[in-house]
């Protein structure tokens, strides 16, 4: 490492370049737009501007990273950036210090989602401990396009706030045996991962379901709105090992499909694991289409 490197947070007047040199392999336009966002963000308090890092090498910026803390004990990174080609040393300290942050912020797990063509850049949060894990399929379905009949039958169906004890431990069960992402099982307290679901879209508690069958516990689902795309989101769709193979999923994504058809939405989307062949079955039955991708680069601590 370079004697006079260091890392800190980008200075109020730098903040503009740095989130240039993070998004510098970005063609200009979409670049001076991301860094907009970016800066609006953070006048917004929607942002951490602690997680925007330079390097300095003298009195000069040769390299920056982006990290965010969120909800539940998660973070965001992006990959760190250099103004000169072949610097890992730089590269190297950006990513050491982003973590040693986060670590002090309470993040447990960590993650880089990057288009498959971008995932080359990945390699210095490789070599810092992110591991590429899977590749997430994002589906969506127009919701006009169906006619959703009612309720499911033989399923009773409780929101979030009729019994949040049970959901909790029910939404644990469900992750026995899991496709989706099983990296992630239990990293987190039942706490943390309510949290951040709850960070997912805008919360409404009316649209977390705990399904029971014959008063036995058998699944939940998590839908949350996001209105920027005049869409809904499954958030989270579970079934516990004893009650699956048995269509339940598939009843509970139809509700979510109802649900959303009531609520006006143009689409529903989803989220699954590329690794999750039978979720992926189900989902394209259904008639939810690809519409984007990401390879997913993660580090858990513990």
């Amino acid at each position: 490492m370079t004697r006079s490197l260091v890392v800190e947070p980008a200075r109020p007047e730098e903040r503009a370049d740095a989130f240039g040199l993070v998004f510098q392999y970005l063609a200009t336009g979409d670049r001076d737009a991301r860094v907009t966002t970016a800066l609006q963000m953070i006048d917004k308090k929607e942002a951490d501007p602690e997680g925007l890092f330079v390097a300095r090498e003298g009195a000069g910026v040769v390299g920056a990273l982006l990290c965010q803390p969120m909800p539940g004990a998660a973070a965001v990174a992006w990959p760190p950036q250099t103004r000169q080609r072949g610097r890992p040393e730089i590269e190297d300290e950006l990513v050491r210090h982003a973590a040693g942050w986060l670590r002090t912020k309470g993040v447990k797990v960590a993650q880089a989602l990057m288009p498959p063509s971008e995932a080359w850049m990945a390699a210095p949060l490789e070599r810092h401990g992110f591991q590429h894990i899977t590749r997430l399929w994002y589906l969506r379905k127009r919701v006009n396009q169906d006619a959703h009949g009612p309720r499911p039958v033989g399923l009773e169906l409780q929101t979030y706030l009729q019994g949040p004890e049970l959901f909790h431990q029910t939404l644990l069960r469900s992750y026995e045996g899991t496709l989706d992402c099983p990296e992630l099982t239990g990293v987190r307290t039942i706490g943390e991962i309510i949290e951040g679901h709850k960070a997912q879209g805008a919360f409404n508690p009316e649209v977390w379901w705990l399904a029971l069958e014959a008063g036995r516990p058998v699944g939940v689902l998590l839908i949350a709105e996001t209105p920027e795309w005049e869409s809904w989101d499954v958030s989270y769709v579970g079934v516990v090992p004893e009650a699956r193979r048995r269509g339940l999923g598939r009843t509970l994504v139809r509700l979510a499909l109802a649900e959303a058809r009531r609520r006006k939405a143009h689409h529903l989307t989803i989220a699954v694991d590329a690794r999750n062949l039978p979720a992926q079955k189900l989902y394209e039955g259904l008639g939810f289409e690809p519409f984007d991708e990401r390879e997913v680069f993660l580090a858990v601590w513990q």
